[in-house]
């Protein structure tokens, strides 16, 4: 029994210092236990080392991607800063300069009023330069003060189709009279019909003057043709326009007298024609439409020209036409250079007057 328990149980040899081979398996299982495993660790610090590789990478592309994000945030913030810094730059210059414009639109249509008026033409329409000033500067308070996208839709489209409307309109006439400013008429006519214009006292005015020296050129090359001045006193004329007008071709053209016909009654361009259509129905005595023969022919129809200044043959044709010339033709006499601008509009009023009045 005390062997026994002295050796202990023969399959427990762990405490049997007699039994080496299973002393050195136990201190090699001590070690293992004890020893940390190579591999494990290994593996665990590849593990650590791909994660911490990873989280760095992470950390990187976040950065990355954060630099990325702050970068386009700055371009597009600096992008949206230069767009605003030229419309800014755009915007403003233009109202002022679109503004400054106007304006000196305005000024110099009041200055031309004023040239307009110091011509003593006898008419009236340099107050159209100072009404046209005034709306200039009602146009540059609009522009300056945006009053135009003030107004509602209901309002902005009419206005702007009248005012196209307008602007065709006055287009096409200033290009219907354009087209006769250079008309020379035909040799020989049997006719021709100075319009007349302001006179004064001995002479008469410039635009005058230049038809009367178209006339007395086409008288000398032409003489065979008879000459009709025509027109009658104005309020602010000391005699008749007939009068004055043949005293010049008389005594300062040097035309014979028996080639003047004057027509001192007329008072507008109309009255003019129908007139001396009257006169040369007279002298001629076609009887009007009563020359017409059978065959439907008109030869012997008295050719006429018509000698006005260039921009007043276009509707001077117009009346003739329907006063009933039908053999008719203009002979363009030229204008003061410096108030063209002004008589090419007013012959724009002046045929809308009469297409209404037709």
């Amino acid at each position: 029994m005390m062997n026994e328990l002295q050796s202990g149980d023969p399959q427990d040899n762990r405490y049997d210092p007699h039994s080496t081979g299973s002393a050195t398996e136990a201190a090699s299982d001590t070690i293992a236990n004890n020893t940390p495993d190579t591999t494990s660790t290994n593996t665990a610090t590849g593990a650590s080392t791909d994660a911490a590789a990873t989280t760095s990478e992470y950390t990187n592309d976040t950065a990355t991607t954060a630099t990325t994000n702050a970068a386009a945030n700055d371009t597009t913030a600096t992008a949206a800063t230069a767009t605003n810094a030229t419309a800014t730059h755009i915007h403003f210059p233009l109202r002022q300069t679109a503004t400054a414009i106007v304006c000196i639109a305005a000024l110099a249509s009041l200055w031309y009023a004023r040239a307009v008026y110091n011509t003593h033409t006898g008419t009236s329409f340099w107050l159209f330069w100072v009404a046209l000033a005034l709306a200039l500067g009602v146009w540059a308070a609009a522009i300056w003060f945006h009053w135009w996208r003030a107004l509602p839709n209901a309002a902005r489209i009419p206005i702007g189709i009248v005012l196209c409307v307008a602007l065709c309109s006055f287009g096409m006439s200033q290009a219907a009279i354009a087209s006769h400013m250079r008309d020379e008429g035909d040799r020989n006519l049997d006719y021709i019909i100075v319009l007349g214009a302001q006179v004064y006292q001995g002479s008469p005015s410039l635009v005058l003057r230049y038809r009367l020296d178209k006339a007395a050129e086409y008288l000398r090359a032409n003489p065979g043709t008879t000459c009709i001045v025509s027109g009658g006193q104005g309020p602010n004329e000391p005699y008749a326009e007939a009068r004055g007008m043949a005293d010049y071709l008389e005594h300062d053209a040097g035309i014979d007298a028996s080639r003047i016909i004057e027509e001192p009654d007329s008072t507008t361009t109309v009255e003019n024609l129908r007139n001396s259509r009257a006169i040369i129905d007279r002298a001629s005595n076609t009887g009007g439409a009563s020359n017409i023969s059978t065959a439907g022919s008109a030869a012997s129809e008295p050719s006429i020209g018509i000698v006005t200044n260039d921009f007043h043959v276009f509707r001077s044709l117009q009346i003739a036409h329907d006063q009933g010339y039908t053999d008719v033709r203009g002979i363009a006499a030229g204008s003061p250079r410096d108030m063209l601008l002004n008589n090419m509009v007013r012959e724009s009023f002046a045929e809308a007057k009469y297409l209404i009045k037709r």
